[in-house]
């Protein structure tokens, strides 16, 4: 059985201290928009964990802006 990839980040807005990641849950067919510097200082946010091993996977592309209006696939 081969793993199916389930998010895909579609593009990152960076403001003046924090960055806005929006993603796609291939999943639920559903975007997703949220603050990921505040998704990271709140570890109580209920968010899945699939979610959060995706994302700590991706959090050097994501610092260095590697997603920043460029449409890559992740």
């Amino acid at each position: 059985m081969s793993n199916i990839i389930r998010f895909k980040i579609l593009w990152t807005d960076q403001f003046i201290e924090s960055r806005r990641i929006h993603m796609f849950d291939m999943k639920t067919q559903n975007r997703i928009s949220f603050n990921y510097e505040l998704m990271a200082r709140a570890p109580q946010w209920s968010v899945e964990k699939e979610l959060r091993t995706f994302l700590k996977a991706k959090q050097k592309k994501i610092d260095s802006g590697y997603y920043d209006g460029k449409g890559h696939a992740s």
